[in-house]
């Protein structure tokens, strides 16, 4: 038995050595866009205060792959599906077969086309690339303006203020997907990152930028009002990255529809993490659990379950976004 996991996140290593512990002589091969070894994505902000290296965010859940008999590729993006014939072809042409497929390839973010432009101030804020650019490029001092929706925005407006940086955060609008932070916490939290003295510009949207003195000016939608910065640093919402499925036969919502047991309309290929729409048959409704601890525990539930275990998802509340980062979100913003 084969088996092929996408995505080397907390969801593709926990699915990756659930199914190790469950079938002792299956192939197990795991392909990554990501250049270098896992990290800890929730850990990015450090490297931006200069609190720790690239060694110190090292995933300490991806150490002993090899030793489990775990294949990694690196530098791999998968742009086809070909469900019929149980393979997956790359951007180079290369192809890997499979018998199960999982499916744990999280989140890219979305930027509107006035950010996505190519500009030396403008950074966005998700990689680990993304994030090493930051902290070499953009000064300790100076404006930044951060832009984004929510969590992310929040901790990249908190991790450079901490820094040094004057901060204006854009707040557009809520997250469309996941789980909204809101009402009390969402309060909390938005006065804790004030507290700090970032400048929220709660519900503004960016009209136009423009080049201005060696920096950036952004102007607002409201009242036209103007942001001189030394750098953007885009924060957007991450939407799952499901685009290469299109033509697959695997139902798709907002991100890869499945039950229970992480089963996808396609009868051998599952999918969990930040990408995984799961479908709650008593309320009739689906719902994206992101979060690093929920994609733990999706990933080793739907590994064990492609090794034959056969183990329901059953949801709990400490899965759901807000109650994951409610307070050590407050602890990191402090």
């Amino acid at each position: 038995m084969k088996y092929l996991i996408l995505g080397c996140g907390p969801a593709g290593i926990a699915a990756a050595k659930a199914v190790r512990g469950k079938d002792k002589k299956g192939e197990i091969v795991v392909v990554t866009e990501e250049q270098g070894p896992p990290y800890l994505r929730p850990l990015l902000t450090e490297l931006i205060m200069g609190r720790a290296d690239v060694a110190g965010i090292a995933d300490p859940q991806a150490q002993d792959l090899a030793d489990r008999g775990i294949r990694v590729r690196h530098g791999e993006r998968a742009v086809k599906i070909d469900s019929t014939g149980n393979r997956v072809v790359f951007t180079d042409g290369a192809e890997e077969a499979y018998d199960v497929l999982l499916v744990a390839t999280g989140g890219k973010p979305e930027i509107p086309p006035l950010l996505g432009k190519e500009h030396p101030a403008i950074h966005p804020f998700d990689s680990l690339e993304d994030t090493l650019r930051i902290a070499d490029r953009v000064p300790c001092s100076g404006t930044v303006a951060v832009y984004g929706p929510g969590f992310l925005a929040i901790v990249a407006s908190s991790a450079l203020r901490k820094r040094g940086n004057d901060v204006v955060w854009f707040q557009p609008d809520k997250p469309r997907t996941g789980y909204p932070i809101s009402g009390e916490l969402e309060a909390n939290i938005l006065d804790s990152v004030r507290t700090t003295g970032v400048r929220i510009l709660d519900g503004q949207d960016i009209a136009a930028i423009r080049e201005a003195g060696g920096g950036i000016e952004i102007e607002s939608t409201e009242k036209g009002e103007k942001v001189r910065c030394i750098a953007v640093v885009v924060a957007t919402e991450r939407i799952p990255a499901i685009g290469f499925l299109s033509g697959s036969g695997v139902k798709t919502g907002t991100g890869i529809v499945v039950d229970d047991y992480f089963r996808t309309s396609v009868p051998n290929i599952y999918a969990a993490g930040d990408c995984a729409e799961l479908f709650d048959g008593e309320t009739r409704a689906a719902r994206i659990n992101f979060g690093w601890r929920s994609a733990l525990k999706q990933g080793r539930l739907a590994g064990e379950i492609m090794a034959g275990a056969g183990k329901r998802y059953v949801r709990e509340e400490s899965d759901y976004f807000w109650a994951l980062f409610g307070p050590a979100l407050l602890d990191r913003i402090r």
